[in-house]
């Protein structure tokens, strides 16, 4: 797997990104105050991650794309926080997808296909609950709100000749371009923490990621026709201080 971690590099290079980051940096301090005056604890995990994305078709016209751009993709999960009681805690998760590649083609005066090779990089404020607390297991409720980076690797082949042919017959693929976007999302899920000793645990974990996606034909994401649920499931391992 190759992953592309620029854009998290760059974070508070650009003026959109800045507010995100420092309103990440806050929270993660805050809770850190927060749980130490309180002889709480901390903790960080990191997972690895299966992510699936649905998709539907933006319409019937001629000059859109026969179908959709969803996926199926793994990548990596990390996250750290702290709790403010017992039972309740505060924090941050980033999810990082590798890229999913899918075909859409669509059939007007002359076919055209377009591959797409798509990712949804999730940055998510939670609040996470214990449910049940067992001596060697916890089960826990989680849900926020964050940002979803949407970015798409683009390119194109058009049908060869001038006749239609069937099945047509395509010409070489294009250069790749790219295009992204920032929108805001709501995720929910829960985790299931298997302690293997008093400060290590591993956690088998769902999200559901509720994506705004744009509703602008004028975008050249919209004709994806990426769907607004994204689902994530992970496992991995989660360290208490």
């Amino acid at each position: 797997m190759n992953l592309d971690l620029r854009g998290l590099i760059r974070c508070g290079s650009r003026s959109d990104t800045i507010g995100i980051c420092t309103v990440l940096a806050i929270t993660v301090l805050g809770v850190s105050r927060i749980s130490s005056a309180q002889d709480r604890q901390l903790y960080i995990g990191a997972s690895a991650m299966l992510s699936t994305q649905s998709s539907h078709r933006q319409g019937s016209a001629p000059s859109l794309p026969t179908g959709g751009a969803g996926g199926t993709a793994i990548g990596v999960a990390i996250e750290g926080g702290g709790f403010l009681t017992s039972r309740i805690g505060l924090g941050i998760e980033i999810s990082l997808p590798s890229r999913f590649t899918a075909l859409q083609e669509t059939d007007y005066f002359r076919v055209f296909q377009q591959e797409s090779r798509h990712r949804d990089l999730a940055l998510s404020g939670v609040v996470r609950e214990i449910v049940v607390s067992k001596r060697h297991a916890r089960l826990s409720v989680v849900e926020g709100i964050g940002f979803v980076h949407e970015s798409t690797l683009q390119r194109r082949r058009d049908q060869a000749g001038l006749l239609p042919a069937f099945p047509p017959t395509f010409g070489p693929y294009s250069d790749e371009y790219s295009f992204a976007r920032w929108t805001g999302a709501a995720v929910a899920g829960g985790d299931f923490e298997i302690l293997v000793t008093p400060h290590t645990a591993i956690v088998p974990a769902v999200r559901v990621h509720v994506i705004k996606r744009s509703g602008d034909p004028g975008e050249p994401g919209w004709a994806l026709g990426l769907g607004s649920i994204g689902m994530r499931a992970a496992i991995g391992l989660r360290a208490t201080f």
